[in-house]
This record gives C-alpha cells, sequence and structure tokens, in this order.
C-alpha cells in the first residue's frame, strides 16, 4: 500500500484523529504525514479543523466501503 492509502485506511472509520496519532499509526514521520494530509485536504479528501483533527470525507469513507464489500465478493467466488 502506498502512504496515501495507510492513511486512508487509517481514517476510514469516520472518526477525528489528531495529527500526531496519524503518524504514529502509519509509521511515517511526522513530514511525510504533512506532505499526505495536504495532498488529501487539496483534494477534498478529508476534513480537517481549525486545530487539526481530522476525518475522511462520508463519500470517500463510502467509497473505501464500497470497495470492500466488492473485494469480499469477489473472493467468495
Amino acid at each position: 500500500m502506498t502512504d496515501i492509502d495507510d492513511i486512508l485506511w487509517l481514517l476510514k472509520d469516520g472518526k477525528w484523529h489528531d495529527t500526531k496519532e496519524v503518524t504514529v499509526k502509519a509509521e511515517l514521520t511526522e513530514f511525510k504525514t504533512e506532505k499526505v494530509l495536504s495532498f488529501l485536504k487539496e483534494y477534498n479528501f478529508i476534513q480537517v479543523t481549525n486545530d487539526g483533527r481530522i476525518r475522511i470525507q462520508p463519500s470517500i469513507r463510502q467509497f473505501l466501503e464500497e470497495i470492500q464489500r466488492l473485494e469480499k465478493e469477489e473472493l467468495q467466488k
């Protein structure tokens, strides 16, 4: 998986997370985490509060859940 994938899967629970938590769980440097989060924010994949909390956009979350469902279906064939 790419760093972007790792962070999106980490955020797919829909809850608010802080940057430090994302950095630790994704096992990235702070610099790399900030770069990825900046990209995700620029392209509207995530929501970011004024105090820096982050969560995935609901539409992106639904998209990831649908991908998981389809992958599961494919494995059962």
